[in-house]
Formats: structure tokens, C-alpha cells, sequence
């Protein structure tokens, strides 16, 4: 079963296939779905539906399935799609492999290879996501590292310049220089009593 939040959006001319599709396939897998008939709405859907894959025809009227691979890829939407085409067309089929297609179905395709080729999909686009998140994750972690590395150091030769200078107004400007580096602080000062 799949996650609440995964959308699906629908580019088919045929009402009879998208619904045996959406209503009859995905929905009662618990995706949610969108339909269109053409590639230049479905561009316009991918942009205010943020669908997490899109199925395609790829004989779509006016624009193929091939131009929508390119027009997505233009507009900067890595969105995985996923085509239906005919036995016999394979050669499309390769092409569209080099556009960037996630996947294909043959069509007429049974519920359960539906099923599987879109969890297939939205299994690599939630791995992508958690391979993205750990990765910044990592990168933050990296930060706080190497700034907790800056303090232990600015500490070290504030420690070490304590130990080796004799003049007391050299080991307190010593320790104002260590404490405004590791505060990051533009002054420091002391106040004695």
C-alpha cells in the first residue's frame, strides 16, 4: 500500500482507459489521481498538482509522450513518467529510455503490472527524496562539526598561550581572542574587578 500523500497525474485521450486507471486501479490503491487528455495540460497540471509520477500515453494527440518528456525536462521538472504504449513500438519506446521515461506498460496492461510498475516508480522517488534529505542532513552535521573543531582549536591555543606567556595582559588578550573566535563575536572585552 502506498503512501497518502503519492500523486499521480493521468495524460490519456481515452476517458475509458484513464478511468479504468484512476478509478479502477489507483484509487483503490490508495493514490490519489489526476486526469488530463493532452501533454501541453499536463505540463500546466505537473506545475499546480506537483504529482509525484504522471502515466502517460505516449501516442498522445498534438504532442506525443516523447514531447512531454522534453517539455518537463525544459521546464526543470524531474516528476518520473511512466508510458503506455502499444506491443510494437519498441523503437518509441527506446527513445523514449533516452528522453528520461522512468518506465512503460504495455498496453493493454492487468491491474497488478499497473501496481507494480507505479509502486516501482514512487519507490525510487521516495528513495531519491530520503537519499536528499540524509544528504543535507549530513552536510549540517558536517557544519557543526568543523565549527565545534574551530572552537576546540581557538580553546587549545588559548590554553596552550596560558601556560607559555608570563604577562598577564598577554594571557587575557589571548583569552579575549580565543572567546570572540569561538563566540563569533565581532568585540570582546573584560571587566575586572
Amino acid at each position: 500500500m502506498t503512501a497518502p500523500r503519492d500523486r499521480i497525474l493521468i495524460v490519456e485521450n481515452d476517458p475509458v482507459i484513464s478511468d479504468m486507471i484512476g478509478r479502477q486501479i489507483l484509487h483503490p490503491a490508495g493514490y490519489q489521481f489526476q486526469v488530463v487528455s493532452d501533454a501541453s495540460s499536463a505540463i500546466n497540471r505537473a506545475l499546480q498538482f506537483a504529482p509525484d509520477a504522471i502515466l502517460a500515453e505516449l501516442n498522445l494527440p498534438g504532442l506525443t509522450g516523447k514531447d512531454l518528456l522534453v517539455a518537463l525536462a525544459s521546464q526543470g521538472l524531474a516528476i518520473p513518467v511512466i508510458l503506455l504504449a502499444s506491443k510494437g513500438q519498441e523503437v518509441d519506446i527506446i527513445q523514449t529510455f533516452r528522453l528520461g521515461a522512468a518506465d512503460y506498460l504495455p498496453w493493454p496492461a492487468r491491474e497488478p503490472e499497473v501496481i507494480n510498475v507505479v509502486e516501482r516508480v514512487l519507490k525510487q522517488v521516495h528513495d531519491q527524496r530520503e537519499r536528499e534529505r540524509l544528504s543535507r542532513q549530513l552536510h549540517n552535521t558536517n557544519q557543526e562539526l568543523q565549527q565545534r573543531v574551530r572552537e576546540l582549536t581557538a580553546i587549545f591555543s588559548v590554553g596552550k598561550a596560558v601556560t607559555s606567556v608570563t604577562d598577564q595582559s598577554q594571557v587575557f588578550e589571548k583569552i579575549l581572542e580565543g572567546a570572540t573566535h569561538v563566540t563569533q563575536a565581532e568585540l570582546g572585552w573584560f571587566m575586572l574587578r
